[in-house]
C-alpha cells in the first residue's frame, strides 16, 4: 500500500503504454483494467440520451443508461478480454414501474393521508415523519444492494457473469443501524460501519462460481478518519469564529462575507471527506484477493480528492453534459492506480448457479442512487 502523494494528473492519459505501465506507482503488478474509451463516441451517446430523454419526458433515460453502460463496459479490458453489459432498457423500465406502483406510491399516499387526517396532532406528525425517514433510509440501502446485484449479473467477462447472494432487506437493516450509530456518535463510528457494509457486499459477491476474499481492518481506517474528522471540525469551527468575529467588528461586511464563509465550510468538509474516501478505497482495494491474485492499490487521499473535486466541478459547470470527461478521468485513474499481482488460473472459473433478477434496478432508479 502506497502513501506517496503525486502532483501529476494521470487521469487524462488516454492509454497506458508498456513504459508507463512499468513506471506506474501500482506496486509490482499489472493494471487491473485497460481503458479504451474515447470522448467522441461518449459525447455522441450522452447528448443523444439527453435529447431523447427530454423529448420522451424522461422515459428514454432507461434505454439511454443501458446504451451508455454497453459502451463503457465494452471498452474496459481486463487481462486481454473486454467486459460485456447485457442488461436492457426494458428491464430497467419495468423494474422502475414495479417499484413505483407496488411500493413507493402506496407508501407516500399513506404518509399523505396521515398528514391530512392528523394535521393538528403534532405527536402523530413527528412520529410519522420519523418513521418515514427510517423507511427511506432502509429503502435506499436495499435499492443500492439490489442495483449492485443487477449490474453484476449483467456484466460478462469471458462469458462468465457476476452475481450477488445475500439479502437486500438485511443490507437495508444494516444501513439503518449504521446511520443511527453515526448520528449517535457524531460520525466517529463510521469506519466500523463502512467495514460492515462493504464486507456484507463483498462476502456475497460472486464472479462465476468463485468469491473474492475480503479482509479489511477497521484499525487501518481510524488513523486517516480521525485526521479528517478533527481537521474538518477545526476548519468548521475556525470559519464560524471568523464569521462571528466579522459580525461584531465589521457588521457592514458580514452579510457579504457570510455566504463566502458558508461555501468555504462546505468545500472544506467535502475536501476532507474525499481525502478520507481515497484512503478508505486504498485499504479496501488492497484487502481484496481473488484466485491467487492480490488486488494492489496506489490510491492516495490527495489524488482521490483532486479527482473527485475535479469531476464534481466538471459536472457542475457543464450541467452534466461533460460527463464523458468524468467517466474517462475515473477509468484512467483506476487503470493507473489499481493492479493485479499473482499467477492464478482464471480458466478454472465456472458459471454461477445463482439465479438472476428478471427486473432492473427499480428502487435505485426511483431514489437515483444507482451507478451511471
Amino acid at each position: 500500500m502506497s502513501d506517496i502523494e503525486t502532483t501529476t494528473d494521470d487521469t487524462e492519459n488516454p492509454q497506458v503504454t508498456d513504459a508507463v505501465t512499468q513506471a506506474s506507482p501500482v506496486p509490482q503488478s499489472r493494471p487491473l483494467i485497460k481503458n479504451h474509451t474515447e470522448l467522441g463516441p461518449m459525447f455522441k451517446i450522452v447528448l443523444t440520451n439527453f435529447a431523447l430523454t427530454i423529448v420522451t419526458l424522461g422515459i428514454y433515460r432507461f434505454w439511454g443508461k443501458t446504451r451508455l453502460r454497453q459502451y463503457l463496459w465494452g471498452h474496459v479490458e481486463i487481462m486481454g478480454d473486454r467486459l460485456e453489459y447485457t442488461g436492457t432498457g426494458k428491464e430497467l423500465f419495468f423494474g422502475f414501474l414495479f417499484v413505483f406502483i407496488v411500493i413507493l406510491l402506496p407508501f407516500f399516499l399513506f404518509i399523505s393521508f396521515i398528514d391530512v387526517v392528523y394535521a393538528d396532532n403534532e405527536v402523530v406528525r413527528v412520529t410519522v415523519s420519523s418513521v418515514q425517514t427510517i423507511v427511506i433510509i432502509f429503502l435506499v440501502g436495499a435499492a443500492w444492494y439490489r442495483a449492485r446485484r443487477y449490474r453484476l449479473t449483467r456484466t460478462h467477462w469471458r462469458g462468465i457473469y457476476g452475481n450477488q447472494s445475500g439479502s437486500a432487506v438485511h443490507y437495508g437493516l444494516i444501513a439503518i443501524g449504521c446511520y443511527f450509530l453515526v448520528g449517535l456518535t457524531a460520525g466517529l463510528i463510521w469506519p466500523v460501519c463502512s467495514v460492515w457494509l462493504r464486507s456484507y457486499e463483498m462476502n456475497h459477491t460472486w464472479i462465476g462460481d468463485q468469491q473474492p476474499e475480503f479482509q479489511p481492518q477497521v484499525s487501518a481506517l481510524y488513523g486517516p478518519f480521525l485526521k479528517a474528522w478533527f481537521l474538518g471540525a477545526l476548519s468548521i469551527g475556525g470559519l464560524f469564529l471568523l464569521l462571528f468575529g466579522m459580525m461584531f467588528i465589521l457588521p457592514l461586511f458580514a452579510s457579504v462575507l457570510a455566504p463566502i464563509g458558508y461555501v468555504g465550510i462546505i468545500l472544506t468538509v467535502v475536501g476532507w471527506f474525499f481525502w478520507y474516501r481515497g484512503k478508505a478505497y486504498d485499504h479496501f482495494v488492497s484487502s481484496t484477493r481473488f484466485i491467487n491474485h492480490d488486488v494492489t492499490s496506489a490510491i492516495t487521499g490527495g489524488g482521490f480528492m483532486r479527482l473527485s473535486v475535479g469531476n464534481f466541478l466538471i459536472l457542475l459547470f457543464s450541467l452534466g453534459l461533460a460527463s464523458p470527461f468524468v467517466y474517462r478521468r475515473y477509468l484512467n485513474y483506476v487503470e493507473n492506480r489499481v493492479g493485479l499481482s499473482g499467477d492464478g488460473d482464471f480458466s478454472d472459473l465456472l458459471q454461477s448457479e445463482i439465479g438472476k433478477p428478471t427486473r432492473g434496478e427499480g428502487l435505485a432508479d426511483a431514489f437515483d442512487v444507482g451507478a451511471i
